[in-house]
């Protein structure tokens, strides 16, 4: 699988976006950067969005992917997730008054430019040509991280959580057909204080969740969502967990997996 990163941060300044991964060219993990960084020919090819919760810093692109593509692509894009990331995003972002209601306006092929799909937690489910099982974390407000699975490998995708252990579990039964985990790291270990406030993890926190993979699982480790200015600190503080090698993810990077 092929992983392009669109944005990788917990926060925006100059050069540095809000989350969102794009998968093999069709397929978006989260939205919180889309036309920032990513061409009209390249937004043209998404077919779906896998949403794990309602934040802006996770959501707030969709609106202006819509607006680009709804005289540029004649299929619709479906947007998956938890019925309450998907209800929220229908009810308070794209609501006819913050910004107008896509899947009532139609692309040039007929079709609603947006189609929301949501999707039970805990189960299994075909999304075009992925698996994908949205598992409840532990944010602020109802997130779910994501395994999600292609041609027999799979990755997961934590979401915004602190501490958690429903998404550890079910990885572990994945064995060694989990080949990467993108996990979300916000903060130094200086403030685990905000990071428990706010339902993000920090690098000691990071750890134990890591601990709970099986021990013969080696899965690649990338850390997303670092508010922008700790990554230095952060990374630092990374090097020092032993035991698994930990890339933070760079805006731009492109990673197979």
């Amino acid at each position: 699988m092929k992983i392009e990163v669109l944005g990788c941060h917990g926060g925006q300044l100059p050069g540095r976006n809000n989350t969102a991964l794009l998968l093999n060219n069709d397929t978006l993990i989260d939205a919180g950067t889309i036309a920032l960084t990513l061409g009209i020919e390249k937004q043209r090819k998404i077919r779906n969005a896998f949403i794990s919760h309602a934040h802006l810093d996770h959501t707030g692109a969709l609106p202006f992917f819509a607006v680009n593509i709804v005289s540029n692509k004649t299929e619709g894009v479906k947007i998956y997730g938890a019925k309450s990331a998907v209800d929220a995003v229908k009810t308070h972002l794209m609501n006819n008054v913050i910004w107008p209601d896509f899947t009532k306006i139609k692309n040039f092929g007929g079709n609603p430019v947006f189609e929301y799909k949501p999707l039970p937690v805990n189960k299994w489910i075909k999304a075009g040509e992925y698996k994908i099982k949205l598992i409840p974390v532990n944010h602020t407000v109802p997130t779910t991280g994501m395994l999600i699975g292609h041609k027999n490998r799979y990755l997961l995708y934590s979401g915004d959580t602190k501490e958690t252990s429903g998404i550890w579990k079910e990885a572990g039964k994945l064995g060694s057909k989990l080949k990467a985990v993108f996990v979300e790291t916000a903060f130094p270990d200086s403030l685990a204080f905000l990071g428990e406030a706010s339902g993000h993890l920090v690098p000691s926190t990071l750890k134990k969740q890591l601990d709970k993979l099986g021990p013969k699982q080696k899965p690649k480790i990338f850390v997303y969502h670092v508010k922008p200015e700790y990554v230095a600190q952060v990374k630092k503080e990374l090097s020092r967990i032993r035991g698994r090698k930990i890339r933070v993810l760079d805006e731009g990077g492109v990673y197979t997996v």
